[in-house]
């Protein structure tokens, strides 16, 4: 079980209100490989679903099935991914 970082916490928040003690559940129960940045997926997660849960569902079984096309459908598969983040959610 990964632990959502602060920054994407804080997005999760802003994005679904009072849904998002329910995302980012789902955002712990993902199983990841040990050598994959969890915060990595989660916030390439809540890019793709674009405050939507619908679309929040779609990209969390997206993550579980192919995470490394997940990432390359939010835009962080390349070496400048962390720094997308921090564009993204502020910094660590």
């Amino acid at each position: 079980m990964a632990v959502v970082s602060d920054r994407v916490r804080e997005r999760a928040v802003e994005d679904f209100g009072v849904d998002s003690a329910g995302v980012l559940s789902a955002l712990e129960r993902i199983s990841l490989p040990g050598s994959v940045d969890p915060e990595r997926v989660h916030a390439a997660i809540l890019m793709v679903s674009r405050a939507h849960r619908g679309l929040f569902a779609d990209a969390v079984d997206h993550a579980e099935s192919d995470w490394r096309d997940l990432l390359d459908r939010a835009g962080l598969a390349d070496a400048g991914w962390a720094d997308e983040i921090t564009e993204r959610f502020g910094p660590a």
